[in-house]
């Protein structure tokens, strides 16, 4: 059967929900920081359990998806994933906090790798790559899901109060888009190999890792220190100090919707090389500038810079040799972590040295991934007829 145009869009809202049910929990870290009474290293340690979460799901997520589905993987996925979610905000010290967080992490794994291979085997049937506009939702999850854990914040909603709603919605719009997915089969072969338990990035996608890696540890670092970066080096007060993720996060979102027309129409490769230029060029003006204005504008190229690297390099990696739910959880287990564990290491590196020093530390992974920029070329596939069942046209 012919897929419409309909299964792009079930994608496109589940890249929503699952970014915006994160989101929520991400902008009140720093309600349950006060609530413990930590202090920056020792929050940063905290976070560091949703990589660490997160690296041993992904090692197992790709034979999940390939067993399973993706559909299938996307919608049990998302329970475990929402109920990990409320853990976090009932943490009573430092040591539950980590390990609530490592449970989050634990739980992403089914989700992040089923919503990008979904989003690249529906792009292949179509004929046309879907996967930046995907993520272009998952920005407009995180904006949204930032508003509303604002808005939380400000009419006083505790945190565990606040998740609890946000779990109910995430809950029903998972299972509805959910259950609507078309489903995927791989085709069996006599010389098929068999799926590994346990996956590591492998020897043909290390490189392109590696490239994903850096702009996400720039993208995941912005995303939590702007706000503080503008307050506590400029002495910025509200609403200015939220100015640079506003930023940061529209033009990345312009950046991905637009991303799947730029990156056919350019290439790949050049667009990749492009954006990291931009975002690197954004970093350098945020890490030197002198008044709040530049931090914005720096904030605003570099959102443009990581928007569709790992758009991307996802497509990159399905093209590859080998199953592409087996590439897509390698990737997303080294460049993915790059998106958490940036912020804890610019938290300790501020407990020390500063917070512009801090962001200054960034400007190395986003030259690395500048250098590897031609990762990224895409092999052209297709999908057999036969190897999609059950597509439900008018879904």
């Amino acid at each position: 059967m012919v897929l419409s145009f309909a299964s792009a869009r079930l994608v496109m809202a589940l890249f929503f929900v699952y970014s915006f049910g994160i989101s929520n929990w991400l902008i009140r870290i720093p309600d349950v920081q006060h609530m413990l009474g930590l202090e920056p290293a020792q929050l940063a340690i905290c976070l560091i359990g949703m990589p660490v979460g997160l690296v041993i799901s992904m090692a197992f997520s790709g034979m999940v998806v390939e067993r399973f589905g993706a559909a299938n993987a996307i919608r049990y996925g998302f329970i475990f994933l929402i109920a990990a979610l409320l853990l976090p905000p009932l943490a009573g010290n430092a040591t539950w906090l980590f390990f609530a967080l490592v449970a989050v992490g634990l739980s992403m794994g089914a989700v992040e790798v089923g919503v990008n291979v979904a989003a690249d085997r529906i792009g292949v049937a179509l004929g046309r790559t879907i996967m930046s506009r995907c993520h272009g939702f998952w920005s407009l999850g995180l904006m949204a899901g930032g508003a509303v854990g604002s808005a939380a914040a400000a009419f006083g909603l505790a945190p565990y109060q606040h998740m609890i709603l946000v779990a109910v919605f995430a809950l029903v719009a998972s299972q509805l888009f959910g259950a609507r997915m078309p489903q995927f089969r791989t085709p069996v072969t006599e010389n098929a190999e068999k799926t590994p338990v346990f996956v590591l990035p492998p020897r043909n996608i290390v490189l392109l890792c590696f490239f994903g890696f850096g702009m996400l540890l720039v993208e995941g670092a912005i995303t939590d220190w702007s706000a503080i970066y503008l307050r506590d080096v400029f002495g910025a007060k509200p609403p200015v100090t939220g100015f640079a993720f506003t930023a940061f996060g529209g033009v990345m979102a312009v950046g991905r919707l637009a991303g799947d027309y730029l990156s056919m129409r350019f290439g790949p490769v050049t667009m990749a090389r492009v954006c990291c230029s931009i975002g690197l060029a954004g970093l350098t003006l945020m890490v030197l500038a002198t008044s709040p204005l530049f931090v914005i504008l720096g904030a605003a190229a570099a959102g443009f810079g990581v928007s569709i690297i790992f758009p991307l390099a996802v497509s990159a990696a399905a093209g590859r040799e080998g199953s592409s739910a087996v590439n897509v959880a390698a990737l997303s287990l080294l460049s993915f972590t790059g998106f958490l564990i940036g912020p804890p290491v610019i938290g300790f590196v501020t407990e020390f040295a500063g917070l512009r020093i801090g962001l200054g530390t960034l400007l190395i992974p986003a030259l690395a991934s500048l250098l590897l920029s031609g990762q990224v070329r895409v092999r052209p596939r297709r999908i057999e007829p036969d190897a999609i069942g059950a597509v439900r046209s008018g879904a």
